[in-house]
């Protein structure tokens, strides 16, 4: 018996555009995210997903709705999917924090699964609380198909957790676009990943 999970980041933010850290400041999508959203409802939408979960920030429940749409069903918020949070660099871009926060910056840029941004979260901190969700989601829906939709720090640390890779490596090690998809099927308990990072359902990444 298969169970699916279909692992989007949410679509195009504004903060996505000018590369800033966006942890829990809550930004919609842009037109282009939103963009994004829709042709991934059409890519999924012959598939029988029956439930929709999400972080309850606003880029996330947006990409949701608009995925899930095809489906008619209304996405489920869970706090545990929420991004991490980035504390003091929250919408700062990553040149202006490494010259404000040299040393912090140098740390976690070693292992930000340890450390964290000044007033912020660790990687394993995020992972902890993300993994319990996915988990507790695969097991209420043995044997269906199910669409999860979050950021991009939480979906490379699930992936690394599910792939067998250290988190502290999540960073240089897995990447997600906006509006990426990644596919992984749970056969007999084990998981499968068959798709990381795919975004052929739109024309240009950013």
């Amino acid at each position: 018996m298969k169970t699916t999970v279909f692992l989007v980041r949410h679509g195009e933010t504004q903060w996505t555009v000018e590369d800033r850290f966006n942890g829990h400041t809550d930004m919609s999508l842009t037109d282009y995210g939103r963009s994004q959203a829709k042709h991934l409802a059409l890519r999924l939408g012959e598939e029988s997903i029956i439930a929709a979960y999400c972080s309850p920030l606003r880029r996330c429940v947006e990409t949701a709705t608009l995925v899930a749409e095809p489906h008619i069903i209304t996405p489920i918020i869970r706090d545990g999917l929420v991004e991490l949070d980035y504390g003091a660099w929250d919408g700062m871009p990553r040149q202006e924090i490494a010259v404000q926060y040299p040393d912090e910056w140098t740390a976690w840029v070693k292992d930000p699964a340890v450390v964290a941004p000044p007033q912020g979260e660790t990687g394993y901190a995020a992972l902890t609380r993300s993994v319990a969700v996915l988990r507790e989601i695969v097991v209420q829906h043995v044997g269906q198909a199910i669409l999860v939709v979050a950021h991009k720090a939480i979906n490379r640390l699930l992936l690394c957790e599910i792939l067998g890779i250290p988190p502290r490596n999540y960073r240089s090690r897995i990447e997600q676009f906006a509006c990426a998809l990644n596919c992984i099927e749970w056969h007999n308990d084990e998981p499968l990943v068959t798709l990381v990072n795919d975004t052929s359902h739109y024309s240009q990444t950013t």
